[in-house]
């Protein structure tokens, strides 16, 4: 069965620019990652907002986030109304706009953060997120408690690692190596059995260890016998399944109350879409 997953990035970029390039740069390493797993037949595509929050530190921040989150949910409709996908995945750890998307969309909305939790706690009892900077634990542990894994997670570290810093880890991964190493003993040191890295890029990066390919061959899949779990390959995989489920007319999802779609109150999406119009620049693909 051929499959057509949509990636929705939070990055903003315009087309034919410097940061475009440097975008398709990033996209080439996922899907290196991404083509370890997925099935032969599945496509993706990435799709970029050309408005929103420019490099990471902003997203430390709930109030820059949820203002962030109007584009990444527009997106997610844009690719929903294209009819050109059969599922999409939320690119970023911070599982944007869960809720709001599964109740505008008709076809599957995947999150790395909430597959990857559960995930990891089928793979140990128990699981430590490293994320990428202090200012961003909150997050996961903010989260850990909304999927109701609280029990399984020890808890959340992060490492300095600025915006600068996770573009140089596309062709030098040593010095993340390093800092991620540190952190995730820390969290074996509290019971961890399984290490989540918690950020999307870094997640890549660490697999497929860019800059020291000789000294990780596999890129860095263990530390002292504790798995890393490949959020991008559970991710995708996860997405396929949905969207599996979504063709075969497998039920996927409940839209009685939580996710219960929009589409089912066609008043209020009329007047939701007459006072909130989309008026911004729009997407791209990849």
């Amino acid at each position: 069965m051929s499959l057509k997953i949509g990636v929705m990035h939070t990055l903003p970029s315009t087309e034919g620019t410097e940061e475009a390039e440097a975008n398709k740069f990033m996209n080439s390493l996922i899907r290196k990652n991404m083509d370890m797993v997925k099935a032969e037949g599945t496509e993706v595509t990435f799709q970029f907002p050309r408005l929103g929050l420019d490099g990471f530190g902003a997203f430390q921040y709930a109030y820059m986030n949820t203002l962030n989150e109007m584009q990444t949910l527009y997106g997610y409709m844009d690719m929903d109304r294209s009819g050109d996908f059969d599922a999409v995945i939320g690119w970023c750890f911070y599982d944007p706009a869960a809720r709001e998307g599964r109740q505008a969309m008709n076809i599957p909305l995947v999150l790395p953060a909430e597959s990857c939790m559960h995930f990891a706690s089928m793979m140990g009892p128990k699981f430590g997120v490293v994320t990428t900077s202090e200012k961003t634990q909150w997050v996961v542990d903010e989260l850990a408690h909304k999927y109701r894994v609280s029990e399984q997670s020890v808890g959340s570290i992060g490492i300095p690692c600025c915006f600068e810093d996770q573009i140089k880890a596309q062709t030098d991964i040593r010095p993340t190596i390093e800092a991620f190493t540190k952190a995730s003993r820390e969290l074996i040191a509290r019971g961890a059995e399984v290490i989540i890295p918690g950020c999307m890029l870094a997640d890549t990066c660490l697999r497929l260890a860019p800059g020291c390919e000789d000294e990780y061959p596999n890129g860095l899949t263990e530390i002292d016998g504790v798995p890393i779990l490949n959020v991008t390959a559970v991710t995708i995989k996860m997405a396929e399944m949905f969207a599996t489920f979504k063709k075969t007319q497998t039920p996927y999802i409940s839209k009685k109350l939580y996710y219960k779609s929009a589409h089912d109150d066609p008043q209020s999406v009329k007047e939701g879409e007459r006072i909130l119009n989309y008026t911004g620049p729009g997407f791209w693909r990849d």
